[in-house]
């Protein structure tokens, strides 16, 4: 892969980049497509995404020792239980803020990953003051309110649309997949609540095809749009993986999969 020419939803290889963001995402891509795969057996249980930044003025000075654009890594794990629900585990780590993140849900075995039962969120910082941790946990109430406790305190976040499937922005990279057939012309969308990293409620949530693109290889794009968030985008390669998610600050570029042993 050496075309430079990407599409504008992922393309920040100009301003304050200090590095080829293009050339690195080509990279990544480049090492992701020569692993096989079997697309017959279901969805590898891991995949691993390195965290490039959309805009690199500032981030970090080092560049000589370190001359990558990589910010951190997503790991995304998920297991279907013998109960029929998947088990997700998600660990973000961002590097240069020195926050780790890590998300541990439940999701029903239908095709919006439907959030179930309680979810837990860890936040670790590199900071040395009471912003060093912060444990958060949550739930859904008999009335359909969004419960949440944050350390000490217990905070209703609101009330949800029972008729509207309740997702996650992390198991997003498993429903869009799997909405493909569903979703796969201008003009096709499908409604969602999403619960934005298990603590922001975003109501009114559309998915929609968004164009295909034959460069850096065939992809199929996707957008995320709703109310109080900002656009995301994101595209779905021929093995049935999201390769790129682009969002305003940064973009995630899928560099591994694999099964958990």
């Amino acid at each position: 892969m050496n075309n430079n020419n990407l599409h504008w939803s992922f393309d920040y290889n100009f301003g304050g980049q200090e590095n080829k963001f293009a050339q690195e995402l080509l990279q990544l891509l480049d090492g992701y497509a020569k692993q096989t795969t079997d697309t017959d057996k279901m969805l590898p249980s891991i995949h691993v995404y390195q965290i490039l930044p959309n805009f690199w003025r500032g981030y970090k000075q080092n560049t000589e020792q370190d001359p990558s654009l990589s910010i951190g890594t997503v790991i995304i794990e998920r297991i279907l239980n013998d109960d029929d629900l998947w088990n997700y585990n998600v660990k973000y780590n961002n590097i240069i803020s020195g926050e780790t993140l890590t998300f541990n849900f439940h999701c029903q075995n239908d095709q919006y990953r439907t959030l179930s039962g309680r979810w837990n969120v860890d936040v670790q910082n590199d900071c040395p003051d009471a912003y060093s941790n912060l444990a958060c946990s949550g739930s859904i109430t008999s009335e359909n309110e969004i419960h949440l406790s944050v350390n000490d305190a217990e905070i209703n976040i609101g009330t949800i649309d029972s008729s509207l499937p309740l997702t996650c922005n992390w198991s997003l990279l498993d429903v869009i997949p799997l909405l493909t057939e569903k979703i796969n012309k201008p003009g096709d969308i499908t409604e969602i609540i999403l619960l934005d990293d298990l603590e922001q409620l975003r109501q009114n949530c559309k998915i929609g095809f968004l164009e295909s693109i034959q460069s850096p290889f065939p992809l199929d794009g996707y957008y995320l749009y709703g109310t109080g968030m900002l656009p995301s985008y994101w595209w779905v390669d021929e093995n049935k993986n999201i390769s790129i998610v682009s969002s305003v600050f940064e973009t995630l570029v899928l560099k591994q999969i694999g099964n958990i042993a």
